[in-house]
């Protein structure tokens, strides 16, 4: 992800504002009931996701992202069948889950929806465009305490090396057949899962020391800072953040999901 970000043509924006700016769009993602406000921030994500890296992601990312969307899925399909005001489109049992739609909770599926894959959007064009070091530079221009933003950069850098021990044990296993039947693997899994453990009290402790021998002081300098935030990044991140609930609170039940998708099935 950092050599993502490093060559995306926002590098040189303020990561505080460009951060100040995602939460100000966030919140007015969930600010009104429109469906159309998630529309307007799933836009401005991917048009910055076009500019930062021409939506190069990475693999594992990707599949992360393709979880996620299975997850809020199957969220916003149990939201759904668990309505108790509106109209019944659709009361049943399903083996021992009761099934009870109604047009407010098919509604409210979607409005989750759409607000979870705008906000994925918006979130990923900030990660693929701020490094590490910026973001923690970021938290410390919002006077976060330096020990939890030195911790967000110890954690980033360190974690390579537990991925790294994990990948050497997942494939020493797996050339013992150590993924042979289900149970073999949840059984090698879970060794794996209690190696990883031991393995990070082992590093913990040698890294602690390779950073006192090199006189670590709590923090990592960063000798080229990125951009502070200006007023111009204030001004553009409240203007949009009024316009868009603005448009959401004009808008608001100008799209009913029920009436486009099940209006034939009410009737």
């Amino acid at each position: 992800m950092d050599t993502l970000a490093y060559s995306s043509r926002m590098l040189g924006w303020a990561p505080l504002g460009k951060l100040f700016f995602v939460i100000m769009v966030l919140i007015a993602n969930l600010a009104t009931s429109s469906m159309l406000v998630p529309v307007v921030t799933l836009a401005i994500g991917l048009i910055l996701m076009a500019y930062s890296t021409n939506f190069r992601i990475p693999f594992l990312i990707a599949l992360a992202l393709a979880e996620a969307l299975v997850i809020i899925a199957f969220g916003c399909g149990m939201v759904s069948i668990s309505g108790d005001t509106g109209t019944v489109i659709w009361d049943t049992h399903i083996l021992w889950v009761h099934v009870h739609m109604t047009d407010d909770s098919f509604n409210k599926a979607w409005l989750i929806l759409f607000r979870g894959v705008a906000g994925m959007a918006v979130m990923m064009a900030f990660a693929t465009s701020t490094p590490i070091p910026h973001l923690s530079q970021a938290l410390r221009q919002a006077k976060i305490p330096t020990e939890i933003s030195e911790l967000v950069v110890l954690i980033y850098r360190y974690g390579f090396l537990l991925l790294e021990r994990m990948e050497v044990m997942w494939n020493a296993a797996s050339c013992r057949m150590g993924f042979n039947g289900a149970m073999r693997s949840i059984s090698t899994v879970a060794s794996i899962a209690v190696g990883i453990f031991i393995s990070s009290t082992n590093l913990a402790d040698k890294a602690q020391t390779a950073l006192e021998c090199r006189n670590y002081q709590g923090y990592f300098p960063v000798y080229n800072q990125p951009p502070k935030m200006g007023v111009k990044w204030l001004a553009i991140s409240v203007l949009t953040f009024a316009g868009m609930y603005v448009f959401g609170m004009y808008t608001e039940g100008w799209i009913d999901m029920c009436d486009i998708l099940l209006s034939g099935v009410i009737a």
